[in-house]
């Protein structure tokens, strides 16, 4: 549930922010609320409709994110040594401030488990089969950022998102709007895992009978009034 009212504003957030680049100056807040509101708002249609555009969607997205990275990786191979554990071993150690990173770093794996958690609508062996081609576009578009940061020297990005920053100019619209797809979807995973959790948690009595509706007549498809009120709520 925790996963539900988090992912939805620091992803959608994530991406519209990337607009700044675009359009210096453009309010991003006011354009995430109404994505946000929209997305809460056409839960009670189902997802049916939207959902055959989730899977390709996701290919564009991961497609983006391993080319960004390896035409990164390719100035500086040597970022590869970074994967090895004893640098995180030194982090933690004689950094004084090290243990607090690992939040930042717990917030990396938080899509996993959302795809376990919408089993329904992902489906066990489309994750497991797809799963190597997604951990491999993360590593390298992680370690792709890291590698454009050692050109920039001593430069400070003044709050820049080095994700947006690092693409080319000519598309880094196209990689806002693609990303914002992408962060949709994220949150609309996380969505519909929270109502199947809760209808669990009813099946076990470990929540209060609350009404439930079936918005599709696909198998798996289900929609909870009270818990989209409350995530919107807390969303904001």
């Amino acid at each position: 549930m925790a996963d539900g009212i988090i992912t939805p504003p620091i992803s959608v957030a994530s991406a519209v922010e990337g607009l700044g680049d675009v359009v210096p100056g453009i309010p991003t807040l006011p354009i995430v609320i109404v994505i946000l509101s929209g997305l809460f708002f056409f839960q009670r249609f189902g997802t049916q409709k939207v959902g055959f555009f989730f899977g390709p969607a996701m290919v564009i997205w991961f497609s983006m994110l391993f080319v960004l990275g390896f035409v990164q990786v390719l100035e500086h191979p040597a970022i590869f040594s970074a994967l090895n554990p004893v640098y995180a071993y030194e982090l933690l150690v004689e950094y004084p401030h090290g243990f607090w990173l690992l939040g930042a770093v717990f917030l990396c794996t938080t899509g996993a488990e959302a795809l376990y958690s919408d089993l329904g609508h992902c489906g066990k062996k489309n994750i497991r089969i797809t799963w190597i081609f997604v951990k491999i576009s993360l590593v390298i578009n992680y370690l792709g950022q890291a590698s454009w940061l050692m050109t920039q020297g001593n430069s400070y990005l003044g709050g820049r998102n080095p994700f947006f920053t690092s693409m080319p100019q000519w598309f880094l619209f196209s990689g806002v709007i693609i990303a914002t797809f992408a962060a949709i979807i994220a949150s609309q995973a996380l969505i519909s895992g929270s109502y199947t959790l809760i209808n669990e948690a009813m099946s076990l009595n470990f929540w209060p009978r609350v009404r439930m509706r079936n918005p599709t007549n696909l198998k798996g498809q289900i929609y909870i009034p009270s818990v989209n009120t409350i995530l919107w709520l807390a969303v904001f």
